[in-house]
């Protein structure tokens, strides 16, 4: 659901196919959300209603459950360490050694108000000493691990639970929108030797930096469309030690993706590769569909191959408290 626009897209997969095959796709101009961010629910509600209407009209298919992606302003990555002691007597390091650390890492944020949407584990120490890889089985002490944490404001994450409950929807998973998209326009080759992906929306733009697969930051800036310039992008890559050091350079996406000369002024501002992204992956894609504007919407279709992982028990509230405020809101409906 962008400021402007809600994108619906329908994909079936079929037996034997990778990827799935898009079916039926649905959009409607967008009201009640500024900058990402829902100002009112009703029209949120609307807007959401006329494009799942169109896409079941287009894909011949009741659509009941789905899944959602996040973006606005309050949208953003931030990077935390925490320790774990072995809990083994032998010193194996197990998944629980794992969540410790990573519950230390998110112990150590300031979550006041925020939701964690993922996490995204960026390195691990075993006894002082960096690994390659994930450390199950590997025999130590003290495990240390660096983590990318995707957050947003609580407000913002029930607000938007609640619009796509009130549209007859079951979320199946929130997902960031800057993970979305790269799906489909990062190769494994880019996400791995490092690459940033731009999405431009009308009223928001958010810059993520993917290295060695995962994704390293996330910030959300508070302009869009016409408004963007290099600068802000150039100073935040400074910021985070990126600057000139992207060889698989920067990819742009969005409703706003589209302006004149951005490619071009681009690569003289940041000093790097840069284009429009495209994508091959759905082969029958319809003409409108290839727009960077809908690639969002496709990546949402998309399984998820990285490596990133969720230790048991560390988020086990997290689709407790999702149920608990879709029957909320099921109980408002009620007479």
């Amino acid at each position: 659901m962008g400021s402007t626009t809600t994108r619906v897209v329908v994909g079936e997969f079929l037996k034997g196919e990778k990827n799935p095959k898009v079916v039926g796709v649905g959009e409607s101009e967008t009201k009640g959300i500024r900058h990402g961010y829902i100002v009112n629910i009703s029209e949120a509600v609307s807007s959401l209603k006329n494009a799942i209407s169109m896409a079941e009209k287009n894909s011949g298919i009741k659509i009941r459950r789905a899944f959602v992606s996040i973006g606005g302003v309050t949208l953003r990555g931030d990077v935390s360490s925490g320790i774990g002691i072995i809990s083994k007597a032998d010193g194996e390091v197990t998944g629980l050694d794992i969540n410790k650390a990573l519950q230390d890492c998110e112990d150590n944020l300031n979550l006041n108000n925020k939701k964690v949407i993922k996490v995204f584990p960026l390195s691990f120490k075993l006894d002082g000493k960096e690994i390659l890889g994930r450390p199950e089985g590997m025999k130590g002490t003290k495990l240390e691990i660096k983590a990318l944490f995707i957050t947003c404001a609580i407000s913002h994450f029930e607000d938007l639970l609640e619009v796509i409950t009130l549209a007859g929807i079951e979320p199946i998973d929130i997902i960031a929108s800057a993970e979305a998209g790269s799906r489909i326009v990062l190769s494994e080759k880019q996400k791995i030797v490092g690459g940033a992906l731009v999405n431009i929306g009308s009223e928001t733009v958010s810059l993520s930096v993917f290295e060695n697969r995962t994704l390293v930051s996330l910030h959300t800036f508070s302009i869009g469309g016409a408004d963007i310039t290099n600068e802000l992008i150039e100073n935040h890559l400074k910021k985070i030690k990126r600057n000139e050091l992207l060889p698989a350079g920067v990819v742009f996406i969005g409703g706003s993706a589209n302006i004149p000369l951005l490619e071009e002024f681009s690569k003289t501002a940041l000093k790097l590769p840069s284009r429009i992204g495209t994508t091959e992956i759905f082969g029958n894609i319809k003409t409108k569909l290839r727009d960077p504007s809908w690639f969002t919407a496709l990546g949402l279709i998309m399984s998820d191959d990285d490596n990133n992982f969720y230790p048991e028990g560390l988020f086990k509230n997290f689709f407790k408290n999702l149920k608990r405020i879709i029957k909320l809101n099921i109980k408002q409906l009620m007479p």
